[in-house]
């Protein structure tokens, strides 16, 4: 047996530990009811300008990644890309939504849209904040 440490992570690695965690979390839950979601916003020439990915798992959102180009920040369009994907896990059978930010990105905006800290870890990364955010769909 073979540690290796490297800052050099594939497509291929990912899958094998994807593939073995997988089939472990099977045991216990439905992973067949994990599914990606993703919103997008796009321009006349289909280049993305917002976009949301995140998954749905059982009955639950999970918001990975949200982001707003700087030039359609203010506009509402955060807002809608989170009503649209929250719309679409209802459709999945979701309750619940969760999502984490950093300090210096989306609390604010999360709280507006509903969600509330659970809890935040200090330090994370160095001087920041990491908070981790929940709601009830």
């Amino acid at each position: 047996m073979q540690l290796e440490v490297t800052d050099t992570v594939t497509h291929h690695d990912l899958d094998e530990v994807r593939l073995g965690l997988n089939a472990f979390n099977s045991r216990f839950i439905n992973i067949d009811e994990i599914k990606a979601i993703g919103v997008f916003v796009t321009d006349e020439q289909g280049k993305k300008r917002a976009g949301l990915t995140g998954s749905t798992a059982g009955n639950w959102l999970r918001i990975d990644m949200l982001w707003v180009s700087d030039e359609l920040r203010g506009q509402g369009v955060g807002s809608r890309l989170i009503k649209a994907a929250e719309e679409e896990a209802r459709r999945r059978g979701c309750c619940y939504a969760q999502v984490d930010t950093a300090s210096f990105q989306a609390r604010p905006f999360y709280e507006k849209s509903g969600y509330s800290l659970r809890f935040s870890l200090d330090n994370y990364p160095r001087h920041h904040q990491r908070h981790y955010l929940s709601k009830t769909l």
